[in-house]
């Protein structure tokens, strides 16, 4: 009688170019992510400087600063009173981060 051997449900095979390959997905993975995250911080920080000098022009020129206060007024008076506090509430978030 011969004895059927079972194969195993799960096997692991050790292959070392494969984990080489393995390995060197990961590496790529990881400096795309790295230059991704660095771009990302550059990106903020160019629309933050964007955003102060929009900000300056805007307070610097009365017209504008009307109008856009204006604009504000109405946007918030459009809002409902949840949707009013909640924005109010930011706004107020905003100001005290960047005080």
């Amino acid at each position: 009688m011969t004895e059927q051997t079972k194969a195993p449900f799960i096997s692991f095979k050790f292959d070392v170019m494969t984990f080489i390959a393995l390995c060197g997905a990961m590496y790529l993975a990881y400096t795309a992510h790295s230059a991704n995250m660095e771009n990302t911080a550059k990106l903020s920080s160019l629309l933050s400087k964007y955003e102060q000098t929009l900000d300056a022009a805007i307070a610097g020129d009365e017209v504008t600063l009307k109008r856009y206060r204006s604009n504000i007024k109405k946007t918030l008076d459009s809002l409902s009173p949840k949707e009013r506090e909640l924005m109010l509430a930011l706004l107020k978030v905003d100001a005290q981060s960047k005080g």
